[in-house]
């Protein structure tokens, strides 16, 4: 004897095995991405705000269709690797590491190809031992540097000191993108007429005494990508108010916090970069395959209340520079 269905019990059928089987289709389509940060402060913060704003555009919505982990390593080298072995141990479909100390405490699954991890804000990612080469990083591990140039930004804070002579700079030599970076303005600022004098800043708790040290030795402190200093940045401001030495830095979203001038990439769109990358991968793609990136722009911005405060007038090569963000106009006479 045949059984058969009229249309009306074979749809109603279908579409009964339809909604129960939707959970499952639900489930299957959502990915994990746990984010390690090295230490918080609005350049970084920015860069993860971007991450995130990238993802959401893809689709990938936290709660939906995106397992979200995040954990600030609190510029510990020890907290650092324990998120790391917690991070392992979830089996993310990407991890992230924003900033150099915590990419590299993901660097080691992510060469015995138990993560794809993709890293942002980190300054020399082939200096740190993240990648092979920046074309092929050799590993499941790619990402966006936040490099920029450094002989702009030195030409950009001579044009606002003329007398420039000696610089100093708060770096933490833990941070392989810090180190990097003084050796570079070793080489560089002989050539410029600019006596570099380095200070070490191992912990944010001495950024203050660091920083007074400091300005008593120079004409301006610069502040290029060192995440210890830049979480430290009020108190390294204030210290070198008191002594009207300025600072300047390499993040433009510092300058509104009393930095006196700043040529750097937009960490917010650095972090829209990154998130790209992520998808990438959430969609099958391999890290190793891709080249590491770089920041497309670069912006720089001036505090005009800051430069009245300190007796600088501000030169007609920057007022009249359509490039350059003048910030608290207002405040100049």
């Amino acid at each position: 004897m045949k059984f058969i269905l009229s249309r009306k019990i074979l749809t109603q059928f279908l579409t009964i095995a339809a909604w129960a089987l939707a959970p499952l289709a639900t489930q299957a389509t959502v990915k994990t991405v746990c984010i390690s940060q090295v230490v918080e402060h609005p350049a970084l913060n920015q860069t993860r705000q971007g991450i995130l704003e990238a993802m959401r555009q893809a689709g990938y919505i936290e709660g939906q269709t995106l397992d979200l982990y995040y954990e600030s390593a609190q510029a510990n080298p020890v907290l650092a690797q324990q998120i790391a072995a917690k991070f392992i141990a979830i089996k993310p479909d990407v991890a992230v590491g924003i900033g150099t100390l915590s990419a590299q405490s993901l660097a080691k699954a992510a060469r015995q190809g138990q993560l794809n991890l993709i890293f942002s804000s980190i300054t020399d990612p082939l200096g740190a031992g993240l990648v092979k080469s920046l074309q092929s990083p050799g590993y499941p591990i790619s990402g966006v540097s936040n490099f920029v140039a450094l002989e702009p930004q030195l030409k950009l804070y001579r044009t606002l000191l003329p007398k420039l002579a000696t610089l100093g700079i708060l770096y933490n030599p833990a941070e392989a993108n810090s180190a990097q970076i003084v050796s570079t303005l070793k080489t560089l600022c002989p050539t410029l007429g600019i006596t570099l004098i380095a200070q070490p800043l191992m912990r944010t708790a001495d950024a203050a005494q660091s920083a007074t040290s400091l300005a008593s030795r120079c004409d301006a402190i610069f502040i290029s990508n060192d995440n210890t200093s830049l979480a430290a940045l009020p108190a390294i401001i204030n210290a070198s108010r008191k002594l009207r030495i300025p600072v300047f830095v390499s993040d433009v979203d510092a300058v509104p916090q009393g930095a006196l001038a700043a040529m750097g990439p937009n960490q917010y769109s650095i972090g829209l970069q990154t998130g790209q990358m992520i998808v990438r991968v959430l969609q099958g793609e391999s890290p190793q395959a891709m080249a590491v990136e770089f920041p497309t722009t670069t912006e720089a911005a001036i505090n005009a209340l800051v430069a009245r405060n300190m007796g600088i007038t501000l030169p007609e090569a920057i007022t009249k520079d359509p490039s350059i963000q003048i910030l608290n106009t207002q405040a100049t006479p």
